[in-house]
């Protein structure tokens, strides 16, 4: 049978062209349509890094002066920072909750943004600085322990970091520390400059603790994120709003207990000219940062041009299949009278197009990685691959090549199986009589 599907194949080279032309330009064009869509789909589901399930988010605001429920004797700072104690510790007495912390900056923010650090190292009087995600902490704020981030090999516990949390002090990603230190996990010696004085004096933010790799949020994907404790001199007033990040106990599904508890949160979280203005889970507000990006539109609309496209391939396969076989019905009916079974006849041509389908794949995909080594393949938000050390296969140019290869060549497989199985099907149907009538 594979003897006879290649010698098939190279006489019928030439009439054959057309469909092997046209898969060589599906396999590139395939490229362009599966490679962000891949990309992106596995970017939402794959792991955030931190217990998302797990996260209930209370916002709460101030009433203005002018409001009804507004009370002046609770206008004073000693009295705003009391209630704000308050509210904490009813927070913290809420069932289910196993801790309770007012974040500086929600892990979800859509305000986190990018700023330049510039490393401190050894030997190396010039380095060029790097623009990372920054998040705000303030002194002691238990951010890691409340999302559930956890420190990496060689660094101090996340407790023990936490108590640390000072003024010039900062934690960075597992990222971080491989791009500029890869070849120690010790947090000795590490630091960043943060300023210089009017005087000429250096000021330097410490490392005092390194944490596996998270996503700060949904629209950005890019690991390398530091967290710095800077002097606020507003730190003395009152927010007149802010977030408490509830961290349920395991096996509680955060959207459940929303539900559940939202009349009980609405009215404990409150003293003072303080109350609950909204309630969010994690997973929610993910979903809803996305939302107001555009970033769900675009994935389902890249999903929909693929699926698209890969159904209009299907049909151009299956158009030229047919009329391939159209004009073999007499060699068919030759091989049906010599004893080829339908079977036969059905895995013959669909094994002659997939032949032809992995040489057409091949050729486009080296075509296309010529432009993949010259504009780079999609790493959808992430503007970190370039640095080369994430360990994620989308920034992993090989890995990254090689997967989407092997997705694009079974897709093609699919649709070519797909497309041929039908005409060959209508084809091996055709008694040997038919067929030789004419002849």
């Amino acid at each position: 049978m594979f003897k006879i599907i290649l010698k098939n194949f190279w006489m019928r080279r030439r009439s054959n062209g057309w469909l092997f032309a046209e898969i060589v330009i599906v396999t590139i064009l395939t490229w362009v349509m599966v490679d962000p869509t891949v990309v992106s789909l596995y970017e939402r589901y794959k792991s955030f890094g931190y217990d998302t399930d797990r996260i209930v988010n209370i916002q709460v605001g101030e009433y203005s002066n002018n409001a009804e429920k507004y009370d002046a004797q609770y206008e004073s700072i000693d009295e705003k920072w009391s209630a704000i104690a308050n509210i904490m510790r009813k927070a913290e007495a809420l069932p289910e909750v196993e801790q309770a912390e007012r974040i500086s900056t929600p892990i979800n923010s859509q305000f986190i943004s990018y700023a330049e650090f510039k490393p401190v190292i050894e030997g190396l009087d010039t380095l060029s600085i790097n623009s990372h995600l920054k998040i705000n902490l303030r002194n002691g704020e238990k951010f890691f322990s409340t999302y559930g981030i956890e420190a990496s090999s060689g660094s101090p516990d996340i407790e023990t970091i936490e108590k640390e949390m000072r003024n010039y002090n900062c934690v960075i990603t597992e990222t971080v520390d491989r791009l500029y230190w890869p070849n120690s996990r010790s947090i000795n010696g590490k630091r960043f400059i943060y300023m210089t004085t009017a005087a000429g004096d250096t000021v330097y933010m410490n490392v005092i603790g390194i944490v596996k790799d998270f996503r700060a949020n949904s629209v950005s994907q890019n690991p390398s994120t530091i967290l710095v404790n800077e002097p606020d001199p507003m730190s003395m007033y009152p927010p007149s709003s802010f977030v408490i990040a509830l961290r349920l106990h395991n096996g509680i599904n955060a959207e459940s207990y929303i539900k559940d508890q939202m009349r009980l949160i609405n009215s404990t979280i409150r003293a003072g000219n303080y109350y609950v203005t909204n309630i969010t889970d994690q997973n929610s507000d993910i979903i809803a940062n996305e939302n107001s990006w555009g970033i769900t539109y675009q994935r389902y609309l890249q999903l929909g041009l693929t699926v698209f496209f890969l159904l209009s391939m299907i049909l151009g396969v299956f158009g030229c299949v047919r009329l391939q076989t159209s004009k073999r019905e007499t060699e068919m009916g030759i091989l049906r009278s010599f004893g080829a079974t339908r079977s036969n006849i059905i895995k013959m041509l669909m094994c002659e197009t997939i032949v032809l389908a992995t040489i057409g794949f091949i050729i486009g995909d080296l075509i296309f990685l010529q432009f993949a080594i010259k504009e780079g393949l999609n790493s959808y938000f992430n503007d970190f691959s370039k640095s080369g050390s994430s360990s994620d296969w989308v920034t992993n140019f090989r890995y990254h090549f090689t997967i989407v290869s092997a997705i694009v060549y079974m897709f093609i497989i699919v649709c070519v199986v797909i497309g041929t199985y039908f005409p060959a099907r209508h084809v091996s149907r055709i008694e040997p009589v038919d067929a030789l009538r004419d002849e």
